[in-house]
């Protein structure tokens, strides 16, 4: 099945400052619109070829599996800050408009993040899979993770040159998010077990919608008119998306091939 996106209010129970409401030029909401159904789609594809994803749809997946995969996505999690602020040291020129735009986007996700206390609704969420305090504490970061909070860095490095690629790989992260927390509450959490949905997870399923537009508009409109560059965005964009779909896989190895329990 696939899954749309559907734009909403949540953001305003945020903390996020940021102004959403300024019109683009026609042509980058054209490019907008399109980079957003194709990003979508390949989203929607990227989450039907996975194994971990198709175990959840067919109902196979096993709650230890999800305890492994989100206590390890624990550790990324809180250092997600990392790739947003490389993002700004990639950045060259505040003066320039696009950067402006694109710094003040970064920042107000880290603040909002921060402010409004996500660290602690995702550690709810993990009492919420059945993990205590204990374990958690006792959890150790994986190989698959620990390769996974370097890839933005190896991907990207520290150069200014290809700051709006970053943002666009960036963007394609966080479009990808919402359609995986989408399948997740759907296939776990509404059915079969008819569980209460967990408040990150519905959130965050809501919130990177508008975080994917705030990362990708920048870039489309410094790069308004320039098809190669905006062929580059793309290329971005769906290797994030790809790069975050290997996360899954790589943990779902993890979990099999060494038999690993969250409690151990």
């Amino acid at each position: 099945m696939e899954h749309v996106i559907k734009v909403n209010s949540a953001i305003a129970t945020t903390s996020s400052r940021l102004n959403r409401e300024t019109e683009l030029p026609p042509g980058v909401e054209a490019q907008e619109k399109a980079i957003s159904a194709r990003t979508i789609a390949y989203c929607n594809e990227s989450l039907n070829r996975s194994r971990f994803f198709r175990m959840l749809r067919d109902g196979t997946i096993t709650p230890a599996l999800i305890q492994y995969a989100f206590l390890q996505y624990h550790f990324w999690r809180d250092r997600l800050h990392q790739w947003f602020g490389l993002c700004i040291v990639k950045a060259d020129n505040c003066s320039d408009p696009d950067q402006k735009t694109a710094i003040m986007a970064l920042a107000d996700h880290i603040f909002t993040d921060l402010r409004d206390s996500h660290e602690k609704m995702y550690v709810e969420f993990l009492h919420y899979l059945g993990l205590s305090d204990a374990e958690i504490v006792a959890s150790r970061r994986s190989v698959a993770t620990a390769s996974y909070e370097r890839s933005f860095f190896d991907d990207f490095g520290y150069e200014t040159k290809n700051f709006y690629e970053a943002l666009a790989a960036l963007s394609g992260r966080e479009l990808c998010v919402a359609l995986r927390n989408a399948i997740i509450l759907q296939h776990y959490f509404d059915a079969p077990r008819t569980m209460k949905r967990p408040t990150w997870l519905a959130l965050h399923a809501q919130l990177e919608v508008d975080h994917f537009y705030d990362a990708i508009r920048p870039a489309l409109t410094h790069y308004n008119g320039n098809s190669a560059k905006i062929a580059d965005l793309i290329k971005a964009i769906e290797h994030g998306i790809d790069r975050h779909m290997q996360y899954f896989e790589d943990m779902l190895h993890e979990y099999e091939e060494n038999s690993i329990s969250p409690r151990i």
